[in-house]
């Protein structure tokens, strides 16, 4: 498979575009003015201790306090060296290539025998701010070099879960264990494998001195204040989401261009060669039709190539997404249609998932199909396509209602909550009400105001095309008004108003 990295850099703000076999599959986006806080390192003072629920709020100086369970809380724990299984820190660009050994969560204290109101505590931002909440935070601090991930409060030792050979994760423990310093931690990235000694003593090296300048500073920062922030997009873009699979790294932009080949040349000279800076008129994302595909991403309804479509409906509580069949039909029979259309559906709905980023639950209603073997095929051929995914996801059963459920890791924002904003008219609902329904509203509305309020004659102003229908079919409608109120009704147009805005004055 063919993998290149798009990096398009302007003065405000930061995409890249991992694009596989010529098509974009993930998007990433940093707004200098909504630089995201994952990996951000803060002296916080913890608000509130919610015993209920076992967190605390923590302010970190940003207009929203952050969330701090209980088991995010950095506690010492016993033998938990060996080949394990970390759970997952999430980068923002690979969601299994750095990962970050967390606080033990069995038999986790009571969190106010953790925390106290006004206490003084070091946190990391774990998880951006999504909609309406605040970041999650962690104590356990985590540095994340090429390599490596350095611990400075856990002494733990963990192998990413990408490296599957038995073998290759014991090499990676005995070294792992040998390196790593007497009070801190280390994980072995995904990227480490096949990797020697030298390698890791000079990440090693780089992430002890910035964690002794970070150590400094903390001694002196006030509380709920800003002390380490985390590389911005296409830098973390070279130590995360470079592996042996990108064959090359383009960039529109000279000066990150040469920041991120000084960034390569120090720690990563093997990728340095796979960088080129790309000069041409034509901006790089048109080029390889990124910005075509970040339109379609952000529509309703994405049409197959079949003839059928896929409509995506995100909400706060889920994703729903409908297969519909469309003009496509089959030259056999309709379990034969609905089957294709199903299994065209499924890379497509894969492929918006990655580039929209959307996620948390998610349900799926496929076309109906009778035959179990499809249904399962079905299962089997979407199991699959998830597998290219870097968010972790988990697909659960055909339900009784012939729905697929399946969830995936939601860490950042989507797309269309970076991109989009609700419509000023309808508010975020996706329909106005018609003119019929404002007509009768405006009747309801003119007897109120005459009741209300003493006057000769009632005037309406609204848009052109209210002011028709007001004219035409519903003419019946103001004459009947006149005589029951015994009040004149004038009507006046009026282009600059909404169709759904109206004003009634009194005269």
């Amino acid at each position: 498979m063919s993998i290149e990295l798009l990096v398009n850099v302007t003065p405000r703000e930061a995409r890249v575009a991992r694009v596989e076999n010529g098509l974009a599959e993930d998007i990433y986006i940093e707004r200098e003015r909504e630089r995201g806080l994952r990996g951000n390192i803060y002296k916080g003072r913890v608000q509130r201790v919610l015993p209920g629920i076992q967190a605390a709020f923590v302010d970190i100086g940003l207009a929203k306090a952050g969330f701090l369970y209980a088991g995010d809380i950095a506690v010492p724990a016993e033998d938990i060296n060996g080949l394990v299984e970390t759970s997952n820190s999430e980068t923002e660009s690979h969601d299994d290539e750095q990962e970050q050994a967390p606080p033990s969560r069995r038999n986790v204290p009571p969190i106010a025998d953790l925390l106290r109101e006004g206490q003084e505590i070091v946190v990391q931002v774990s998880k951006d701010p999504i909609a309406q909440k605040g970041p999650r935070l962690t104590s356990a601090i985590s540095l994340a070099g090429r390599y490596l991930v350095y611990l400075p409060n856990i002494q733990h030792v963990g192998i990413a879960r990408r490296i599957e050979s038995l073998e290759e994760r014991e090499r990676l423990l005995e070294i792992g264990q040998a390196l790593a310093p007497e009070h801190g931690g280390l994980i072995m990235r995904t990227v480490a494998e096949d990797r020697h000694l030298f390698d890791f003593q000079q990440d090693l090296d780089f992430l002890t001195r910035l964690w002794s300048d970070i150590d400094q500073r903390l001694q002196k920062a006030g509380s709920a204040s800003l002390v380490h922030m985390e590389l911005n997009l296409y830098l973390r873009v070279m130590r995360d989401y470079v592996d042996d699979e990108v064959e090359k790294i383009h960039v529109d932009s000279r000066d990150a261009y040469q920041r991120m080949k000084a960034f390569a040349n120090q720690f990563m000279p093997e990728v340095a060669k796979r960088l080129y800076y790309y000069p041409g008129q034509r901006p790089l994302f048109d080029v390889y039709g990124v910005e075509r595909e970040l339109e379609r991403a952000l529509l309703r309804q994405v049409k197959l190539k079949s003839g059928g479509s896929i409509v995506i409906d995100q909400t706060e509580a889920l994703t729903a997404i409908d297969v519909n069949s469309g003009s496509f039909v089959s030259s056999r029979n309709l379990e034969e249609t609905s089957l294709k259309t199903n299994l065209e559906a499924v890379y497509e709905l894969v492929h918006q998932l990655r580039i929209r980023n959307i996620g948390g639950v998610i349900v799926v209603d496929f076309i109906d199909m009778q035959e179990e073997e499809n249904r399962q095929r079905l299962l089997q051929v979407l199991k699959e396509a998830l597998s290219k995914d870097k968010s972790k996801t988990h697909v659960v059963q055909l339900s009784q209602l012939g729905l697929v459920e399946m969830t995936r890791k939601r860490t950042r924002d989507s797309l269309g909550r970076v991109l989009l904003r609700n419509c000023p008219h309808c508010e975020g609902i996706g329909h106005i009400k018609s003119l019929t329904t404002i007509c009768y509203q405006v009747f309801r509305e003119l007897v109120a105001e005459a009741r209300a309020y003493p006057c000769n004659t009632l005037t309406i102003i609204a848009h052109p095309d209210l002011i028709d229908l007001l004219l035409g079919e519903e003419s019946e409608g103001i004459a009947q008004v006149e005589s029951f109120l015994g009040k004149a009704v004038s009507l006046k147009s009026d282009a600059d108003l909404a169709p759904e805005n109206y004003e009634i004055v009194l005269v």
